[in-house]
């Protein structure tokens, strides 16, 4: 039986769990972010923050709506400047968007033009890559996420959750060392998002890229997870950093054990009274 030890259960967030890592490989230090600053009115979407991720681990952003975990996300991606503090991936400070880096948004944003198929070599044309190899390395990941004989059918043509599996082989098809996702799952209804988590869960054990996962669910961010960050309310910081024991792979069925539902719990309780 998997058992979560008390210390799990129990964890605080002091300093010492939230504090950065000197392994990470994606590092964020001191890291704040002030919209607007030079108006009467600035916004802080995230407070000084600290925390890193490291080589192979699969970490999410956990906290409620518009405490800057999809601002955090971006300026890791390179996507967005902060204002104060770093962030460097693989020891390289992020100024600007790495080529190594896979991402997926709430919306797939396929072009709707193209094939399946199409969509995911796209980011071979985009970088101006060889195209050639690309296809079966393409074909292959569009059966691993079970849309064989979809290839050559249109967006229009997929379901929802058909569509981010496309968007899952495009993120991966160029190999990147690490993927950052801004809840790609949330506008999925509750069947498709398990099988949507089941698809993600047998794609990161095979490729095993280094992952940022961005989520307002609990029990998506116990389920996928090593470690979760839980944020505040704006401005957002890292107030707990939670460590998931189960043991991978790991199949749905585990969300219906006594030791999950304890850790979901004790993230809900964070959660409800998360602090400003």
């Amino acid at each position: 039986m998997i058992t979560v030890s008390a210390e799990t259960l129990a964890a605080s967030p002091a300093s010492a769990s939230i504090a950065p890592q000197a392994a990470g490989y994606v590092v964020v230090e001191g890291v704040r972010k002030i919209y607007n600053a030079g108006s009467r009115q600035p916004v802080e979407a995230v407070a000084p923050t600290s925390f890193t991720v490291k080589a192979g681990e699969f970490v999410s952003l956990l906290g409620p709506s518009g405490c800057g975990k999809s601002t955090l996300l971006m300026m890791v991606a390179g996507l967005d400047a902060p204002s104060q503090g770093t962030v460097s991936v693989a020891g390289r400070a992020m100024t600007s968007p790495r080529a190594e880096t896979g991402i997926m948004f709430q919306d797939p944003t396929l072009l709707p033009w193209k094939t399946a198929i199409e969509n995911v070599v796209f980011p071979f044309r985009a970088m101006n890559r060889p195209v050639a190899l690309a296809f079966d390395r393409a074909g292959a990941l569009l059966d691993q996420v079970g849309l064989h004989g979809f290839h050559h059918h249109k967006p229009r043509q997929l379901s929802g959750g058909m569509r981010q599996r496309v968007a899952i082989c495009r993120a991966l098809v160029y190999e990147p060392d690490l993927l950052l996702m801004d809840e790609p799952f949330s506008a999925l209804d509750a069947i498709t998002r398990d099988e949507m988590n089941l698809v993600l869960m047998k794609m990161w054990q095979e490729h095993r890229r280094t992952a940022l996962f961005v989520t307002h669910s609990i029990r998506e961010a116990v389920y996928l997870s090593d470690r979760v960050l839980v944020m505040s309310r704006r401005p957002g910081r890292i107030i707990e950093d939670v460590r998931i024991p189960f043991a991978r792979p790991r199949g749905l069925e585990i969300g219906e054990t006594v030791e999950f539902n304890e850790i979901c719990g004790h993230l809900r309780s964070k959660i409800e009274h998360v602090p400003h």
